[in-house]
């Protein structure tokens, strides 16, 4: 008994279409009165490209070495290979090959040399195909329009017309991580909230990311890596925004693998009035470095902490909301970084090709060093102030004290600000914290031990109250 195997393929994720060459070459399996012993499916699989391990096509060649099948049919010789290597690849394999448009016997001379013809001239096609389409793509690049291809999130089919219902979403992208918020966190809220990718599939941070560096949402095309400024596509955020977003992401001092992601409000953001390192949440906040220099329950922490941010932002008057750095400032600011890196390359290359005596080098790495711990320290404090200014902004819109306000008023405003506050995400509270105080946990068993010191709203810090009492 003849036992046959059938190969289905196409391109594209047609459902009807792996079916439907199913039926077909069962149908002639079936005439010939042969057995299907194994059935072959590469769904939207491309036989112009290597098909490797993991394909249908991949396992089969393994299979017909072994001689467990007879002959492989196919609708045609298309749907089987494009290329002389994969035919060689099967007429080593000494298999019979048979399609619904006629046999091709690979074991003889004739037979291989009319399979070479047909393989000869698929492979013609698809190679002016690909010559075309690289025409058409060059000339509707150079006219601004976008490449054909798969559908981008936030926009219609046509790559130009945004998608409201998903353009709101990209707007939203663009401002969390320009206002400071973290992409791993804004993955997590786009699931949560239904948003799904194009392919269906929840957000990752690596899905978010890449969609906050693609310049086509400021209304740009890019071709062979080449970024064209486009009059056709429709821009869903601004150029200004996407370029400091841009700038945020590509930051090098950023950290891209930064560790478990914080579950709690200070964990790290609080230090041991001991010894000075930071305290962690582990049950309770206490001193990694020795459980015995301090610890304090999280919900004493917390609670004390939280009425001191409602005062900062009911009492804390114009120094809360310093200027912070823009994205052009951070552009600049990575730029002088890279400049630098470059710098050191270059007095390396000199020092090793001997240009520069080795002292004169050392010196002048030692400059570059400082320089740039200079600029990394620039960096961290724009971040800080981006990421916190507009949260700070938020939250005390409306709240700044009045002289005459009743103490009814006052709590009003202070469950204002904590409200406002507990609606952010972890990462923009974090935020704000981080770039309002330095706290530290001292000895002690009464809440006093908790001193906080105000960076921004100085004013409210106990020694400058002390000192406006001396004058």
């Amino acid at each position: 008994m003849t036992t046959a195997a059938i190969y289905a393929r196409q391109s594209e994720d047609v459902k009807e279409g792996i079916a439907n060459q199913r039926k077909r070459c069962r149908a002639l399996i079936e005439a010939r009165g042969w057995t299907v012993a194994r059935e072959y499916q590469d769904n939207d699989t491309s036989a112009a490209k290597e098909r490797g391990p993991g394909t249908a096509w991949h396992q089969m060649l393994g299979d017909l070495r072994h001689g467990s099948l007879d002959v492989v049919v196919a609708v045609d010789l298309d749907r089987l290979l494009r290329s002389t290597r994969d035919l060689i690849a099967i007429t080593e394999s000494g298999a019979r090959v048979l399609t619904v448009d006629g046999e091709i016997d690979l074991t003889t001379a004739d037979g291989e040399f009319r399979a070479t013809m047909l393989a000869g001239i698929a492979r013609f096609e698809v190679r002016r195909k690909s010559e075309r389409q690289k025409r058409a793509n060059e000339a509707r690049t150079a006219k601004g329009r976008p490449v054909p291809g798969r559908r981008r999130f936030g926009y219609e089919t046509d790559g130009i017309t945004p998608r409201e219902s998903e353009a709101v979403a990209v707007r939203r992208m663009f401002d969390h991580v320009a206002t400071g918020g973290s992409v791993r966190s804004l993955a997590m809220t786009l699931s949560a909230e239904g948003y799904t990718t194009v392919t269906g599939r929840p957000w990752t941070a690596v899905r978010v990311r890449d969609v906050l560096l693609n310049p086509h949402y400021a209304g740009k095309v890019t071709y062979l890596g080449e970024v064209i400024a486009s009059d056709v596509v429709t821009p869903i955020v601004e150029e200004s925004l996407a370029s400091e977003v841009a700038a945020i992401l590509r930051d090098p001092s950023r950290t891209t693998s930064p560790g478990p992601k914080p579950k709690h409000l200070l964990s790290g953001l609080s230090n041991c009035g001991v010894c000075g390192a930071p305290i962690f949440y582990m049950r309770t906040y206490l001193c990694r470095v020795s459980a015995g220099h301090t610890s304090i329950t999280k919900d004493r922490l917390e609670a004390r902490v939280r009425d001191e941010l409602a005062k900062t932002f009911i009492a804390g008057g114009p120094g809360l909301f310093p200027a912070s750095g823009n994205g052009t400032n951070v552009a600049a600011l990575i730029a002088a970084h890279e400049k630098n890196a470059a710098d050191v390359a270059a007095v390396l290359a000199d020092r090793e090709d001997g240009l520069v005596p080795p002292k004169v080098a050392r010196e002048k790495l030692i400059e570059l060093k400082a320089a740039r711990e200079a600029i990394e320290a620039a960096l961290e404090r724009a971040r800080t102030e981006k990421g916190a200014a507009s949260a700070l902004l938020e939250i005390a819109q409306g709240l700044l004290v009045q002289p005459t306000a009743t103490m009814h008023e006052f709590a009003e405003m202070k469950a204002t600000v904590l409200e406002r506050f507990d609606a952010l995400d972890l990462d923009r509270q974090r935020e704000i914290i981080r770039a309002l105080f330095y706290i530290e946990i001292r000895p002690g068993r009464d809440i006093s031990r908790v001193w906080i010191e105000h960076k921004l709203a100085t004013h409210l810090n106990p020694d400058a109250e002390e000192a406006s009492y001396d004058d």
